[in-house]
């Protein structure tokens, strides 16, 4: 049953753990901790793994001490880091094998070096080629936040503009509206040109620019071709992803036509899921084959994906990893199942960190995970905490440290 609870002083929060029978040497060290952590974090996240009987109120802790939430929690916290430290490095092998089979397929040229924000080189998948968080923002030729942050055309560009517009000037009673071309300096960025830009300024904040249009056109509508100088900052809207990475991104300000091996250090992991179900199948089976899969295991590495971006989420906002589950409503692939054994809590949905790692391991080596908790495990059963660190170990998926990983 949902409850709510009041707000509680650190001092009550002591006193309450106290008279449930907890042990806490160094009442100044629990102040810190209590103030420094966040207290669902160090107590609620692991108080079952403690109590006597976590279903029975009210609540008691028999021969458990202050230190035994600390070395959960720092556990935890620990765990997470190495957890997310992987996944990075599965994330950075595969932006490599994406960009580099699709560079070696569509852009092996310099006149070709911008092929992949162009969508004539995809795929459009199609909506029951995959789920539709995915596969409905791909691409949408009538909204751009359905479509992929590679194909969108409406960044924008606030600064200064010196150059050449070519297009439609608009008159209006206060303002002016610039759609066209830009072609010049955009502030201190190696843009060159915006092909279907938008700039609308107040007419009383550019005088000498309205002036320079009026001495070719003062018909509202018309087609004008000149060099402009907007002096004060503005918005250009039009920008492609490109442009807009040379505005955000010094690394690649450096280059005129970045290629894509660059731009993709930009993308986070949903970006990369929502881009592999648009890649042509050469550059997909070659991606698959880099991490030792078949043409066939494309769904089972798919899901793989989903399974592992949602751990990586979990880790990267600081929820408590050993209380990890995948989402009820992502559905585990059968095969994937099958091929490692894995034990959904139910039908094809929900499996724990045991079984994600089970997954993450497939495509990157774990051994340094393995190591760390082994240590931890010998650790605390050295110090008497064996019943807490089994415990422990179920609630992540299995209590036999020898089947982890």
């Amino acid at each position: 049953m949902p409850s709510d609870k009041e707000f509680i002083t650190i001092y009550d929060q002591i006193r309450l753990l106290k008279n449930r029978g907890l042990q806490i040497n160094n009442f100044s060290s629990a102040k810190e901790h209590l103030q420094d952590k966040n207290y669902f974090d160090l107590i609620n996240g692991h108080e079952t793994l403690l109590l006597d009987d976590s279903k029975r109120l009210p609540k008691k802790y028999t021969k458990k001490s202050f230190d035994n939430f600390l070395r959960l929690h720092d556990f935890d916290k620990q765990f997470s880091s190495l957890i997310l430290k992987k996944i990075s490095d599965f994330e950075t092998k595969l932006k490599t094998t994406i960009s580099y089979h699709f560079c070696k397929n569509h852009c092996s040229t310099l006149a070709e070096n911008n092929n992949y924000i162009d969508i004539s080189y995809y795929n459009k998948p199609g909506p029951t080629d995959g789920p539709k968080q995915y596969v409905n923002y791909f691409y949408n030729s009538s909204e751009q936040e359905k479509t992929h942050k590679l194909f969108r055309s409406n960044y924008k560009y606030r600064g200064k503009f010196r150059g050449i517009f070519n297009g439609v000037v608009t008159y209006q009673p206060s303002k002016t509206i610039l759609r066209g071309i830009f072609t010049g300096r955009f502030g201190s960025s190696s843009i060159k040109e915006v092909k279907a830009g938008n700039c609308i300024f107040y007419n009383s904040n550019q005088r000498t620019l309205l002036a320079a249009l009026h001495t070719v056109s003062t018909t509202s509508g018309s087609t004008v071709s000149l060099n402009i100088n907007i002096q004060r900052e503005e918005i250009i809207q039009g920008l492609n992803y490109i442009d807009d990475c040379k505005l955000k991104f010094s690394y690649i300000n450096e280059y005129n036509n970045p290629p894509f091996w660059v731009v993709i250090k930009t993308l986070m992991l949903n970006d990369l899921i929502v881009l592999m179900y648009g890649l042509k199948k050469r550059t997909l089976d070659a991606v698959l084959r880099d991490f030792n899969l078949k043409p066939y295991e494309k769904e089972k590495f798919l899901n793989s994906l989903e399974i592992i971006k949602e751990l990586r989420n979990s880790c990267a906002h600081f929820e408590l990893v050993n209380r990890f589950r995948t989402s009820p409503n992502l559905k585990v692939n059968s095969h994937l199942i099958s091929d490692l054994h894995l034990s959904p809590m139910r039908s094809q949905y929900v499996i724990r960190l045991f079984d994600v790692l089970k997954i993450l391991r497939v495509y990157i080596d774990l051994s340094e995970i393995k190591l760390f908790l082994h240590n931890f495990w010998t650790n605390e059963t050295k110090y008497g905490n064996g019943e807490i660190t089994v415990a422990l170990f179920e609630r992540m998926g299995n209590s036999n440290i020898n089947e982890w990983i």
